[in-house]
């Protein structure tokens, strides 16, 4: 049985920020006491080299001493389906907005549901700060506006990207029109951009005010291992675990430099590093007979890596949780899930079990149709992989999955395009690249209305074609999270 270790941090140490204290220090000046230097800030380097945490950390510990005001906002998040990744303004803006009000704001009564363009959010923008200098009494404000991921703003509107780097000025200019009194001239905006690519893919040079670049480089095998050691278990001896963390920066530094997978390495290796010692197979100063016990799993993540493997374990409730909490991680809106779930169901059952599962009365079925069935060989579908399905077989299963439930399924649109997201996040997977292309604006539309026959025979996109991409452990949590019972619908389990 694999024992169990007690991690003394959940997450990095917040602050000082270990193998960043120099870009720390220099972000630090550029912000000041809540009056900034420079009006946008673009921090970049490459993946798992501890941008967002600095950033994160930094201003935390701003907001800690003199009251520093920032909002995180993800621009991932804006992006206006999954299957284009293309950042959308109207909901970028929308998503600043609601990060203010809800942390800054919680109890103000504003709507900005008609936020349509750079100029609605400006002028919601500065509503916001009105309120949020009000509260502060007289004492300067300054709000800083921090986007992770903002490569994603590259493919995005090319008027967005100067629109938020002369953000400051932009505020300033409309406070000093809108606002009266001595309050405008203590608050301030500024922006910072958190991004892995370089700020020359993003500018020509061509902008009114160039904003100050922090470049943060790998880390070197130094500060990772500084890093590792901040995690060592509180159970654990401090020399023991140096050792371990030396011998797997040796295995896997030279591939990976990234602090995220180091550190989910580091805590899936180090079982197979210091049980042999709690069970008194190797002594805790055999430092040759620990590398040996542990070398076929360090070598055995540079396979996997990146992949995030589960540990392997004796205990079978232990390994049925990590499941559970993998797929927890799956979070889908309510019909969504409904629809993922029809979609299973029309990958691994066959048109004729459709009426048998999901028809209430089918009729008497001859004593000749069942022997018929019963001699016939069949094959379990969970060996021959998903089928392709129609999109009205797919609706059909989903408007009988929840012709139950309290509140009905609207068939609109805005259920159409999740098909599209969830053939981005891989669940689905499309038979074509038409039905790829033509997903989100087009795929299904004809089902709801009236078509004529040759256009259906002729047109791929009239009746796309998808395959259901989940396992069976991920499709029975989904259902389960409903209190769906999956298995019951399935022929594999019921025969039928």
């Amino acid at each position: 049985m694999t024992l169990m270790h007690s991690w003394k941090c959940v997450q990095r140490p917040s602050f000082p920020v270990i193998g960043r204290e120099k870009e720390c220090k220099f972000l630090m000046s550029l912000v000041g006491d809540n009056n900034p230097l420079t009006p946008c800030i673009i921090i970049n380097g490459p993946s798992g080299c501890g941008k967002s945490h600095l950033v994160s950390s930094t201003f935390s510990e701003l907001e800690r001493i003199n009251g520093q005001k920032w909002v995180l906002v993800s621009c991932l998040e804006s992006c206006c389906s999954a299957s284009t990744s293309t950042v959308s303004s109207k909901l970028l803006f929308h998503l600043v907005l609601q990060a203010i009000k809800l942390r800054y704001l919680p109890n103000a009564k504003m709507n900005f549901h008609s936020c349509d363009g750079a100029a609605d959010f400006l002028e919601s923008l500065c509503e916001l700060l009105m309120h949020i200098g009000k509260n502060a009494k007289g004492t300067r404000v300054c709000l800083a506006l921090i986007f992770d991921q903002a490569e994603k703003i590259r493919d995005a509107d090319p008027l967005l990207l100067p629109f938020l780097v002369r953000l400051g000025s932009l505020v300033s200019e409309q406070r000093n029109r809108g606002m009266a009194g001595p309050l405008s001239q203590f608050i301030n905006v500024m922006t910072i951009l958190i991004t892995k690519s370089p700020w020359e893919k993003f500018s020509s040079g061509t902008f009114h005010l160039e904003p100050t670049v922090i470049s943060c480089s790998s880390y070197s095998r130094e500060q990772m291992a500084n890093i590792l050691t901040s995690y060592s278990p509180a159970d654990a001896s401090q020399s023991r675990f140096s050792r371990f963390v030396d011998l797997l920066l040796t295995i896997c530094f030279p591939v990976c430099r990234n602090a995220r997978e180091l550190i989910h390495l580091m805590k899936f290796n180090w079982p197979a590093f210091e049980d042999p010692v709690i069970k008194g197979v190797v002594g805790p100063d055999d430092e040759w007979g620990q590398w040996k016990l542990a070398q076929p799993t360090l070598k055995r993540s540079l396979t996997t890596l990146y992949l995030r493997p589960q540990a392997a374990t004796d205990n079978l409730l232990a390994v049925t949780q990590q499941q559970q909490t993998v797929s927890v991680a799956l979070e889908l809106p309510y019909f969504t899930r409904y629809l993922l779930i029809a979609a299973y169901m029309a990958s691994y059952n066959s048109r004729a079990a459709d009426k048998k599962f999901l028809v209430k009365n089918t009729g008497k079925q001859s004593s000749r149709k069942k022997r018929q069935e019963k001699k016939a060989e069949k094959t379990s579908t969970l060996l021959t992989g998903p089928r392709v399905f129609q999109l009205d077989r797919l609706l059909a299963i989903f408007q009988a999955l929840t012709q139950n439930e309290s509140i009905q399924a609207p068939m609109s649109c805005l259920l159409l395009s999740q098909i599209a997201c969830l053939v981005g996040l891989g669940l689905l997977a499309a038979t074509s690249a038409d039905n790829a292309v033509g997903g989100l604006h087009t795929a299904g539309l004809g089902t709801l209305f009236p078509r004529s026959v040759s256009h259906v025979d002729t047109d791929p996109l009239a009746g796309p074609r998808y395959r259901c991409l989940l396992n069976l452990e991920t499709a029975k949590a989904v259902a389960q999270s409903v209190e769906f019972d999956l298995p019951a619908y399935l022929t594999d389990f019921c025969g039928v």
